[in-house]
């Protein structure tokens, strides 16, 4: 209070008048302006050993990777699943592959193919600190069904979704992957066949046929040459016995006339 009173004895004694010296002495007292400056939360501290819960959804970041993006039909494939905990506290959730699951669906997303949920049972809890991550790896061998001779699913366009059973709305981004027909064997021509190559003991025997044959074409030669060598004979030798039988004809003729 002293101090205003001096500031305006001095402010009236320079021709300032009292009003002004009463402005500057509050201006005086009041000290600097201050500025105004938005607040920020500090963010939550890591609690890794506070009291754990069912993992929620949001605390979840669920991923999917394939083996392939092309499969032929009824080849193996697998899918690594990964779990990691974005939350600031620890969550328990089921790892199992009965409800760690991955669903193939078809390209559309609304018919189920296969499920690894259907095909596995019990259940393996899992706690997961702040920023923790397990994987697990699920195996499908592009079948319908869990069945040991499950039909093959056909050639075309699928998707593969990881869910968590027990912990509602956590869901991976799909993936898509194609599955391949298998490939035509090529027809085998039958041996023999036009333009088909013999085999060696297709090739032996016909060259053992055309032998034989060769042999027998000879053997029927060498008979018709004897045959007819002896027919050549019997034509001589019946022309000797008629030129024999002529000369006794002619000299008994000869006698007669002579007597």
């Amino acid at each position: 209070m002293l101090v205003v009173v001096l500031l305006c004895a001095v402010g009236a004694a320079g021709g300032y008048g009292v009003g002004l010296a009463v402005d500057g002495a509050r201006n005086l007292l009041a000290g600097p302006e201050s500025l105004p400056a938005d607040k920020v939360a500090a963010p939550e501290p890591l609690d890794v050993g506070g009291p754990a819960t069912t993992c929620r959804a949001e605390a979840v970041d669920l991923r999917l990777s394939s083996s392939a993006t092309t499969v032929t039909e009824g080849t193996p494939m697998s899918f690594m699943v990964r779990v990691t905990n974005v939350g600031r506290v620890p969550c328990l959730f089921d790892g199992a592959a009965a409800s760690r699951a991955v669903t193939i669906t078809d390209e559309t997303g609304k018919e189920t193919i296969w499920s690894s949920a259907d095909c596995a049972e019990g259940s393996r809890p899992l706690l997961l600190g702040p920023e923790g991550v397990d994987a697990g790896e699920v195996h499908w061998k592009s079948v319908q069904g869990c069945a040991q001779k499950a039909p093959a699913v056909g050639a075309g366009t699928y998707q593969a979704t990881a869910t968590l059973e027990d912990v509602p709305g956590a869901a991976s981004e799909p993936v898509t992957f194609t599955v391949a027909a298998k490939a035509k064997p090529r027809a085998t021509p039958e041996p023999g066949a036009s333009g088909a190559p013999a085999s060696d003991g297709e090739a032996k025997d016909s060259a053992a046929a055309g032998a034989e044959g060769d042999a027998a074409g000879t053997d029927d030669g060498d008979d018709d040459s004897d045959a007819e060598a002896k027919a050549d004979a019997g034509t001589r030798d019946r022309g000797v016995d008629g030129a024999d039988g002529a000369a006794a004809k002619k000299a008994a003729e000869d006698e007669k006339a002579a007597r």
